[in-house]
């Protein structure tokens, strides 16, 4: 009976060491932070806040009016020179 003591004691060993690698792995800040774009806070640490950071560039709280090309859009409901966006846009008097 004893022999057969070792390794199983070795594999219960062997288990808790993987297990404790596994745990400390998966808690590990490595995990890529995701920008959200529209909470005045820089989530992903980059330095860039909401809508000067680039990942949101595509998001549509991020939306740049064009004010010459007849659409909206920033989705305000304004198009180019009838929207507040666009005041100071050559041609929009």
């Amino acid at each position: 009976m004893k022999p057969l003591l070792l390794p199983l004691r070795t594999l219960i060993l062997f288990y808790f060491i993987s297990l404790t690698l596994l745990l400390i792995h998966c808690s590990s800040d490595d995990k890529k932070k995701v920008e959200i774009c529209n909470n005045g806070i820089d989530d992903d640490g980059d330095g860039f806040i909401d809508c000067a950071d680039f990942d949101c560039n595509e998001s549509p709280f991020c939306a740049v009016e064009i004010c010459d090309n007849g659409i909206d859009d920033d989705g305000d409901g304004f198009t180019d020179c009838e929207d507040f966006d666009c005041n100071d846009f050559p041609g929009c008097d």
